[in-house]
């Protein structure tokens, strides 16, 4: 018996989702550490970011408000911004981008090494073989990261209680964009990356088109501002498009943002429009994982 005939599950099993779960997990742990190691790193930024809001506040009492915000000073807003949002970049879209290459590398080699054969004959189907795998990878990569984006959140609603951020953009920014979305755009990653893994059946092309998917549909899912469509409240304030940057994008690192819509929004529109547009990426990521299926069940069928 070969190793992959091995690691599936016989036809005796009573529970066929718990032997897939743990060949899942044996598989995809030196992965998942990286990532933990990721989260654990940014959660330690974090932390030691939210101790020094005290010294800013000390910094400002000391030198008053306008020097605080307008001058540069070590311990300043200008600083203490940039490294807000220095955390937020590696935030805001990385993960997801992370979620598309893995889950297009495993897939696409799931086909590439033809593993994927071994099922056919096995009491597990390749349909519920690659829902366990696409689910525990998801959830591998989403748990760790939502308690980091709310440590995140903890520290920026902290700074603008206490007016500790520059005015403008980058307040904006550093408010509105990372949040429940970013652990959304995780989701999407995973389904962008599993369709591209279907299709292509090559881990490395795969393991490039999925995060392009990714970036591609978030940047249109931005753009559009089709997640305001839902936050009736929110839209109103928003008459125009920004007209800069590439097809009327700026960026926030690597996540496409759109600084009119971003510098629209006030505090109250936070849940709103992260909701909204949560809601909407895990849609679109439900439609991915559908077409996934499809192309799987077509080839299956063919064979």
């Amino acid at each position: 018996m070969t190793i992959a005939e091995a690691s599936l599950p016989s036809p005796r099993d009573t529970k066929p989702h718990l032997p897939l779960v743990r060949i899942a997990l044996r598989q995809f742990w030196p992965l998942a550490v990286l990532f933990l190691l990721f989260a654990v790193g940014m959660a330690a930024l974090l932390v030691h970011l939210h101790q020094d809001w005290d010294d800013a506040v000390a910094l400002r009492n000391r030198i008053g408000s306008t020097d605080y915000h307008f001058a540069l000073h070590a311990g300043g807003a200008h600083d203490v911004t940039t490294r807000l949002l220095d955390a937020g970049k590696r935030l805001a879209l990385l993960p997801a981008l992370y979620a598309a290459l893995v889950a297009g590398l495993l897939t696409g080699r799931e086909w590439d090494t033809r593993k994927i054969v071994f099922a056919l004959g096995q009491s597990v189907t390749p349909v519920r073989w690659f829902v366990v795998r696409w689910t525990v990878l998801a959830a591998l990569l989403a748990v760790p990261l939502a308690p980091v984006v709310a440590l995140y959140r903890l520290n920026v609603t902290h700074a603008v209680d206490l007016d500790l951020l520059t005015y403008g953009i980058e307040r904006h920014t550093a408010y509105s964009v990372v949040g429940p979305v970013t652990v959304a755009y995780v989701l999407l990653g995973v389904a962008a990356g599993a369709l591209a893994g279907t299709v292509l059946r090559n881990f490395l092309a795969a393991a490039v088109a999925g995060p392009v998917l990714t970036w591609l549909l978030v940047a249109v899912l931005v753009r559009s501002r089709a997640a305001l469509l839902l936050d009736f409240p929110a839209w109103p304030k928003v008459d125009d498009f920004h007209s800069g940057g590439v097809l009327g994008l700026q960026f926030y690192d690597v996540l496409p943002v759109d600084s009119f819509l971003v510098n629209s929004l006030g505090k109250g529109d936070y849940w709103p429009y992260q909701l909204a547009e949560s809601a909407l990426a895990v849609g679109v990521a439900v439609l991915l994982a559908l077409a996934a299926f499809r192309v799987l069940r077509h080839r299956i069928a063919t064979r």
